[in-house]
């Protein structure tokens, strides 16, 4: 598994869980963050822009702003 997918996968576990459990609008944001990286993580051209350089760090920082975000509201 690649890093990609796993900063994917906990978004949208993390956005799952609070979506079922403490608040809709929260966890939605992370939802879609997640949904988004894995959809776009398993479309080839996209996978050697994603995985390195400032593909990677924008992906890691979107996935933990929306992480945050869930966790605090």
């Amino acid at each position: 598994m690649t890093n990609v997918r796993l900063i994917g996968y906990t978004s949208l576990a993390v956005g799952l869980i609070n979506w079922r459990y403490i608040d809709f609008n929260a966890g939605s944001f992370a939802i879609l963050v997640g949904a988004l990286v894995l959809i776009a993580a398993f479309i080839k051209p996209l996978q050697p822009k994603m995985s390195k350089g400032p593909g990677f760090f924008l992906i890691a920082v979107l996935a933990t702003l929306a992480v945050v975000y869930a966790l605090l509201a």
